[in-house]
């Protein structure tokens, strides 16, 4: 059965804290990657920039709305208008950078990738071992690994 050791890629693409949003860009463009680890000084993982944080950067700010109930005003959305102005303020990857992370270990089952991508619409699956960072496994490897199984089916079937 394939693990996440088997069809991770041992060096992702990563920047530090306090790496400006520029070069993130630039690097994002240069590199043509779609996420960026975002690490500490001691390369310990603490946040993901993806291509939609970036985009999301740029979109439109989207001005919270009120209803009036009785003699009382309710403001709704205030949670993600504050989000948003943080996200567009943000300067540094520490700033900008999504720290709520799904993780995998080196030997979650291809099947558990799938399901936890699929489940949590999360793409980019960071493998740890302990404190350590063995790599990262992303939607485009998961199909890799899954053409790969099917190829070898097919193979041993003939």
């Amino acid at each position: 059965m394939l693990k996440a050791k088997d069809m991770m890629n041992p060096n992702p693409e990563h920047c530090l804290l306090d790496t400006p949003i520029q070069d993130i860009i630039q690097q994002f463009s240069d590199k043509n990657t779609d996420y960026l680890l975002v690490l500490d000084d001691e390369e310990r993982l603490q946040g993901i920039i993806t291509e939609s944080d970036l985009i999301d950067q740029q979109a439109n700010l989207h001005v919270p709305t009120a209803i009036a109930v009785f003699d009382m005003v309710l403001p709704l959305g205030e949670d993600r208008f504050a989000q948003e102005i943080k996200r567009l303020e943000a300067l540094t990857a520490a700033e900008l950078m999504a720290t709520e992370l799904k993780t995998v270990t080196p030997d979650t089952s291809l099947n558990d990738l799938a399901t936890l991508m699929s489940d949590t619409a999360v793409h980019h699956l960071p493998v740890i071992d302990g404190n350590s960072i063995e790599g990262l496994v992303s939607k485009h490897d998961v199909i890799k690994a899954l053409a790969k199984r099917a190829a070898k089916a097919q193979e041993n079937a003939e």
